[in-house]
């Protein structure tokens, strides 16, 4: 996926998760749209400072907040990532892929293992620094990493992949958790398509089961959401859409 196509599939799943507080949610994907590709053109040029752009909209029962983040200004960004909270409550973190030739749908290990990391930090089963420390020593496999977390801490289900496939020319989109990612793809870099086809969540499931509070992880403080976000974006170099959503 381009990085455009990426920002546009996450704007659709913005509004899809927003859906349930507004049905006309079509500005937020104009503005996510329209200002990536200002980043995309011009860089960040017009950033003023360390603090992400931000752009706030309040409606009738909520207050929705989008930053963007990318810590490694100047350099090529490497794709899109979805935080979307809900203050207070929940928060979820969201990485497209779509299929690629071969029917065959590629997987970044290394990101895949930052993933696993960013969810234990959220569920506070990781210090603050620990993106560092993993990496000055002997690297920990992501499948040894998720066995040790889950061992002590109940099914965490904060960060997932959106998988975009296609079957007899139609769209099938599904959301997995990264462990159900983790644990497809085994020791390969690529899967066939066919292994995660009818499974998963369909995004109205997606939609549903997080507003029902039985996905995503736990709120966590501002500054340190902001800490480990930027951290997230500095080993990885990808750019993070964050939506703050504030019920009234």
């Amino acid at each position: 996926m381009t990085f455009f196509e990426e920002i546009e599939s996450l704007s659709n799943i913005s509004m899809i998760l927003l859906q349930k507080l507004e049905h006309e949610t079509v500005y937020v994907k104009e503005f996510i749209e329209k200002e990536c590709e200002k980043i995309q053109e011009k860089g960040w040029l017009e950033q003023k400072g360390d603090e992400p752009w931000l752009k706030t909209f309040k409606r009738n029962n909520y207050v929705l907040k989008v930053a963007f983040i990318h810590a490694r200004k100047g350099e090529h960004i490497t794709g899109a990532d979805l935080v979307f909270e809900l203050k207070n409550k929940k928060i979820v973190f969201v990485q497209s892929k779509k299929v690629g030739s071969g029917g065959r749908i590629h997987f970044n290990r290394f990101q895949l293992q930052k993933l696993i990391e960013l969810e234990a930090k959220i569920y506070g089963l990781l210090p603050l620094n620990s993106f560092r420390d993993i990496n000055e020593t002997k690297r920990i496999p992501p499948y040894l990493l998720l066995a040790c977390l889950t061992s002590c801490y109940p099914p965490l289900k904060a960060t997932f992949y959106h998988i975009i496939m296609k079957e007899t020319e139609q769209i099938e989109e599904r959301f997995f958790h990264s462990s159900e990612v983790l644990f497809t793809i085994a020791s390969n870099k690529s899967v066939h398509q066919k292994e995660f086809l009818n499974n998963g969540l369909k995004p109205d499931e997606f939609q549903k089961m997080f507003w029902e509070c039985k996905i995503g992880g736990p709120d966590i403080t501002e500054n340190l959401k902001k800490d480990v976000l930027h951290l997230y974006s500095l080993y990885t170099n990808r750019f993070i859409i964050w939506l703050d959503i504030t019920v009234k």
